[in-house]
């Protein structure tokens, strides 16, 4: 053996020792400067509200700035293609939520690829949707809503969050479901929709149960069922049925609220990050924040919740094929 390579052997366990160092050393600085999340939605919405609750949780666990940027418009696939095309060094983040896993299904041209461009870090909450409609409907019950709404083909009206976001999809479940016509009109966000329902607008809207919680779940809109799995009712409406237990059983929606980066982020910032956000999630002040509008603190793994998200992608991907939903 040479001189050269010998010298070259003996090399290696330094050189891997210092990468070792400077991984752990970039690990315990990070961050060195704010980190902004990205929101594809205004303010008002479950999407922006977990994105504002995890923000100030970090920011106040890690002694470090946390900042929420919404970019809003085209359902949110503005502010995704921003973080897929941002420098995956860990300062630029994005909410992901379930209208992230619907668009690939219902835009069959987009200018990222979800399950190549991001990378998945944690699930932050979890959340099922609430049917609300305004109460001049003088309906009590989903089954006198739908009974309404059948005597009524295309007359009442349904806000949304905008094309292709939970919200619509949503809808457009229980409209399938129910065997319903009724008229979609998109929002620039979820709480907008609220707005509208609040102002009699619309009469319909399908809503995660924080932004519902949000709206102060009013006398002037009134909580029909919840689409929770079983007879799980949501701890916030205790008094309101589930979808099962007022008749439409198929009509199961779980919202998923969490944080991706772009794809290539090194590991050891989405590990740390993973890490941190669990711990934030187990403090007394943003888990009673989470619960008290009807969300359930989750902090999943990287790994978790990545199989997640390719599984609501599919999901949706399917769902939107089966009963056709076209953009508009």
């Amino acid at each position: 053996m040479t001189f050269s390579k010998l010298i070259r052997r003996a090399a290696l366990p330094l050189t891997a020792a210092a990468v070792t160092l400077a991984t752990a050393t970039a690990m315990a600085a990070y961050p060195e400067r704010p980190v902004k999340i990205i929101v594809g939605f205004p303010p008002g919405g479950t999407t922006d509200f977990t994105a504002r609750m995890i923000a100030q949780g970090l920011t106040d666990q890690m002694g470090k700035t946390f900042l929420v940027d919404n970019k809003t418009g085209a359902s949110g696939t503005i502010a995704y293609d921003f973080v897929a095309k941002s420098v995956p060094d860990g300062y630029t983040l994005g909410m992901a939520d379930t209208t992230t896993a619907i668009v690939p299904g219902l835009f069959k041209q987009l200018p990222f690829d979800v399950l190549r461009d991001f990378q998945p870090i944690s699930q932050i909450i979890s959340t099922p949707m609430v049917i609300l409609v305004h109460p001049d409907l003088k309906t009590n019950t989903l089954k006198e809503f739908i009974a309404y709404a059948k005597s009524r083909p295309g007359k009442l009206n349904y806000g949304s969050g905008g094309t292709g976001s939970n919200t619509h999809l949503a809808a457009e479940l229980f409209k399938s479901a129910a065997g319903l016509d009724i008229v979609h009109v998109p929002f620039r966000g979820a709480g907008d929709a609220v707005s509208a329902l609040l102002a009699g607008q619309v009469q319909m809207h399908v809503a995660a149960l924080p932004t519902a919680a949000a709206g102060g779940l009013s006398s002037k809109m009134r909580a029909l069922a919840v689409t929770s799995p079983g007879k799980q009712r949501a701890h916030l409406l205790p008094d309101v049925p589930t979808t099962e237990e007022a008749g439409l059983p198929g009509l199961v929606v779980l919202n998923f609220f969490g944080l991706m980066a772009p794809a290539g982020t090194p590991r050891v910032v989405t590990g740390q990050l993973h890490q941190e956000i669990a711990k934030a999630l187990t403090t007394p002040t943003l888990r009673e924040r989470f619960l008290s509008q009807g969300a359930d603190p989750v902090g999943s793994s990287p790994e978790e919740f990545t199989k997640l998200f390719r599984e609501e992608v599919e999901r949706w991907g399917s769902l939107v094929r089966k009963i056709g939903i076209q953009p508009e």
